[in-house]
């Protein structure tokens, strides 16, 4: 009979004294549940605008090809020959079964520079069904009846219950139609069976030997596979993947700044427990259980908060997307995930102080002192190393790569967070010589380097998400400074129209007074216009050609050599008006000039005349001419317009008006060039990122001003005993107000430096070959961050604060 050894009692009480910890932990969040709601408030602020941000930028790429739709493949055929098309038709059905055409006829618009194309397209389908959709009136049928996209009908001036007759045929408009998979593409709609298209797609799934050469097909032009989107998905996967992974830092950098706080709130009955028997792990398990706890209740709050946000959201992202977005596309898995990593996160951050908390004497705990700050040398080290590691990750993945991409964030996060404490001793240092006040929160942050890194490093990061926000936004499409136009900018062309566009009809000078007159009938409805006259240099020696039986006239050529190849660019008379708007001093151009202009490279005058003669190289002074495309770049001087013994003559009008042109100015003005024979062009469609850059600062904004509110209430109530003895030795109202003003100032300036400066440093890596994306970000938009969030910070805290502590000579209970 075998005796056996009597059982080894467990080290520290075992699973009974961490089920009595985790109890004593849940009666502490019930007893401090005031102070506790402003963590869970932080927590969940950070879970809402992580749940909702991941869910937005999930849905801006297309999930189609918006050519393609949900078709492999599409063919171009030549429809000018019916018979033909109707063989190739019966050809591709038969190898392939079901197909989807879509029928295409480019009309030219009275008064339009670009032609408007006539789309004959089935509702619903097979295969581009989410490529059309009417959202007002109806869908035409019949030949008398056609729908318009939202942009045609204000390019035209059109209307429900109106008529378009572009091709020759009046039809009524019925509906307004889109596609929701390209909200930019405009187009009139009509009934397949009332047109006789001139280019038809044929959609088809993506099998192998479907061609023009194998199937013998007559009208074929082109093939476009759906294969090509590859590169575009994995651009969608690196910026889904990189959101969420700043998110989630972001979630971990408030959590930690908030039990930062929390843990020095408790040091004390912390050292009393420790003073009663307690491990190092017991007193950690106190602090994680409840940052589990708080973690749990942020991430159901801010889990359902985000998803009720989302359809107010996803409306007013349209426009930047550039397609529609579903409400139901809510990828559930992230959310997930974001709402487990929330909890882990919320856990984790509480074990970190917790763990410093743990290491700290008892006889230290129990009289409240914070740790004695450490040495800065090793956190700016490990900062400046992050950092480096950071932009290096991020110009090696180059957006495309999502891995060293993540990776590249994560460091230059942990760069922000490092060099948090750093920064906050040299703002208490350099505030050494301010007044008492003053130097009393900003040692007192400096004393408490653990919970103001952490909380400096939380608003970093929102506002450094905010910054490349602004930034990536505005690389991605032109500012209003450049694109093809300015909002507030009309370019009336005198020209040809069709093939013959680029040759000038030729006018008497009684023509071009009459063309002047219906230009100042323009011009009268806009808003204080300046009008600069548009001639063009004629070789006289060169004979007119015909334009619709008229007779016209090319223009000089002026080209940019490209190997055999020859660029063309509109050259315009330097005109005083012209010189004018580049911004050229009339005085500085020497009198052995040629050509103004802003284009690089060796421009050359092919000489046009009977005869053939040597190509002429012009005299080229560069000028800095504004960066719209449209509106001329290159302009002929009158000496070297005589000295060729070229003549001018009138080719447009460019016209500024003193606001934004409106959609019934636009309108007005189209149907007077109508009329007279002359086309305008307006702005392209590229505004609506503006909105996004709008958004991403006010909600970058008021997210770190959230962070910064909650943080400093933390601060603020945990000293709320020095605050005590302070009011007693006669601190008055103005100190109070200063010491919280100061103290939210203080780390919201940190936070919009460290914050700023990480985002711009991470994408100078991203564009470092295009480092102009930097110079047209908007200077409202840097100087909103920079001067705006501390100045908010300081003021609110200023307002908010000086309220007198009650109970002065009575100290808070344990």
């Amino acid at each position: 009979m075998s005796v056996l050894a009597p059982p080894r009692p467990a080290t520290g009480g075992g699973m009974p004294a961490r089920r009595a910890l985790v109890r004593w932990s849940w009666r502490l969040l019930r007893r401090e549940w005031r102070s506790q709601v402003l963590v869970a408030l932080l927590l969940m602020l950070a879970v809402l605008a992580a749940v909702c941000g991941g869910t937005a930028v999930y849905n801006m790429p297309e999930s189609t090809n918006p050519r393609l739709g949900s078709a492999g493949t599409m063919l171009t055929l030549d429809g000018t020959d019916p018979q033909a098309v109707a063989a190739d038709l019966a050809a591709i059905r038969h190898a392939v079964g079901t197909i989807d055409v879509i029928g295409h006829d480019h009309v030219k618009a009275p008064g339009a520079a670009t032609p408007i194309e006539y789309r004959s397209q089935r509702l619903h389908g097979a295969f581009s069904g989410r490529m059309l959709a009417i959202h007002r009136g109806r869908y035409p049928s019949g030949t008398g009846e056609a729908a318009v996209t939202d942009g045609t009908a204000q390019l035209l001036g059109l209307r429900l219950g109106g008529t378009i007759a572009l091709d020759g045929r009046s039809r009524t408009i019925v509906g307004i139609a889109e596609n929701p998979s390209d909200l930019s593409d405009e187009f009139a709609l009509v009934d397949p069976s009332s047109v006789r298209p001139r280019t038809l797609s044929v959609l088809v799934e993506r099998k192998r030997g479907v061609g023009a050469g194998s199937l013998n097909l007559r009208t074929a032009n082109s093939m476009a596979d759906g294969a090509g989107n590859s590169d575009g998905m994995l651009v969608a996967t690196t910026l889904v993947l990189s959101a969420a992974t700043i998110l989630l830092l972001l979630v971990a950098f408030v959590a930690a700044a908030a039990f930062a706080v929390l843990a020095h709130r408790r040091l004390r009955q912390l050292g009393m427990l420790a003073a009663i028997g307690a491990t190092g792990r017991q007193v950690r398990l106190v602090m994680t259980a409840t940052g589990f706890l708080i973690g749990a209740v942020a991430a159901i709050l801010g889990t359902a908060g985000g998803l009720a946000l989302w359809p107010f959201v996803a409306p007013r992202l349209e426009n930047a997307a550039n397609h529609r977005i579903a409400l139901s596309n809510i990828p559930w898995p992230l959310v997930v995930a974001l709402g487990v990593l929330a909890v882990a996160m919320s856990t984790g951050a509480a074990w970190w102080p917790a763990r410093a908390v743990s290491r700290v004497p008892i006889t230290a705990a129990l009289s409240g002192r914070p740790p004695v700050p450490q040495a800065g040398r090793r956190s700016a080290l490990l900062a400046t190393g992050f950092l480096a590691a950071g932009i290096g990750l991020l110009a090696w993945g180059q957006k495309t790569h999502p891995w060293p991409v993540i990776g590249g964030t994560v460091a230059t996060a942990l760069a922000i967070l490092f060099a948090g404490p750093p920064a906050i001793r040299a703002l208490a240092t350099a505030g050494s010589r301010a007044p008492v006040a003053v130097r009393l929160a900003l040692r007192d942050l400096a004393r408490h380097q653990a919970r103001s890194g952490a909380a400096v490093a939380a608003i970093s990061l929102a506002l450094g998400i905010s910054a490349a926000l602004v930034i990536i936004t505005t690389g991605a499409l032109g500012t209003a400074k450049t694109g093809n136009l300015s909002d507030s900018q009309m370019l009336i062309r005198a020209t040809g129209s069709g093939p013959a566009a680029n040759l000038v009809p030729v006018r008497t000078t009684a023509q071009v007074s009459a063309l002047t007159a219906q230009v100042d009938r323009i011009t009268s409805a806009l808003d204080h216009p300046v009008t600069v006259p548009l001639d063009m240099p004629i070789d006289p020696t060169f004979p007119p050609q015909m334009d619709n039986g008229k007779p016209a006239q090319l223009p000089a050529i002026y080209c940019l050599p490209h190997g055999n190849e020859c660029a063309d660019i509109p050259l315009y008379v330097a005109s005083q008006e012209l010189l004018r708007y580049l911004g050229v001093d009339p005085a500085s151009i020497s009198p052995a000039t040629d050509v103004l202009t802003s284009r690089s490279g060796h421009p050359v005058f092919p000489i046009l005349s009977k005869t053939a003669r040597s190509t002429d190289v012009p005299v080229i002074t560069r000028i800095r001419a504004p960066a719209y495309t449209s509106p001329p770049t290159s302009a002929i001087t009158t000496n070297g317009l005589a000295r060729r013994h070229w003549t001018q003559v009138r080719a447009g009008w460019l016209i500024q008006s003193g606001s934004r042109l409106t959609g019934h100015q636009m309108a007005d003005a189209r149907e007077i060039a109508a009329a007279a024979g002359l086309t305008i062009e307006t702005r392209n469609g590229q505004a609506a990122f503006g909105n996004v850059r709008t958004g991403a600062t006010a909600i970058g904004m008021l997210l770190a001003l959230g962070i910064l509110a909650m943080t400093v209430g933390l601060i603020r109530s945990e000293a709320a005993a020095d605050l005590r003895t302070l009011t007693a030795t006669g601190a008055t109202r103005r100190i109070r107000r200063t010491l919280t003003a100061t103290t939210a100032g203080a780390l919201a300036l940190l936070g919009v430096l460290l914050g700023v400066a990480g985002a711009c440093l991470g994408l100078l890596a991203v564009y470092r070959h295009d480092l102009a994306v930097f110079g047209r970000v908007p200077i409202g938009f840097p100087l909103g961050i920079v001067a705006g969030t501390p100045l908010i910070a300081a003021v609110t805290g200023w307002l908010f604060a000086g309220r007198e502590p009650p109970a002065i000579a009575r100290r808070m209970g344990e």
